[in-house]
């Protein structure tokens, strides 16, 4: 044990004496304790920016699925918006084959009428034009 001196003359205080040896080996283990706390700093903050990469990524991919999910059903909307218009056109193509069904539509629209014959327009009975 070593005696150190101290300020007070009447106190001091006894530490082990500590050999080269034993005071080498404490600064080499905390120097593998530093450079172990390096490494786990570095493969930590290694492992955040691989993790930051890869869910921006996923975010990414998932919004884009989203989107393309959204133009798909706007798309089928659309398409069946323009079958029902289709169904109709065809079903007014058939009805303008008939020749009783187009004499009718060109008198009502265009108020065509065949030679010798007197039209009359009689006013509708809605109440609301009434008043």
């Amino acid at each position: 044990m070593e005696i150190r001196k101290t300020a007070h003359p009447n106190i001091s205080v006894l530490r082990p004496r500590q050999d080269g040896v034993a005071k080498a080996n404490r600064t080499q283990s905390d120097y593998v304790a530093k450079v172990h706390q390096r490494r786990l700093i570095l493969i930590g903050a290694l492992f955040a920016i691989v993790i930051l990469i890869f869910g921006s990524q996923i975010l990414l991919s998932q919004r884009t699925y989203s989107q393309t999910n959204n133009q798909i059903e706007i798309g089928q909307q659309k398409l069946q918006k323009q079958k029902a218009t289709e169904k109709d056109l065809n079903i007014q193509i058939g009805q303008l084959q008939n020749t009783n069904y187009l004499e009718k539509y060109v008198r009502d629209k265009y108020m065509y009428s065949k030679p010798g014959e007197q039209v009359y327009n009689l006013p509708i009975n809605d109440t609301s034009v009434q008043k």
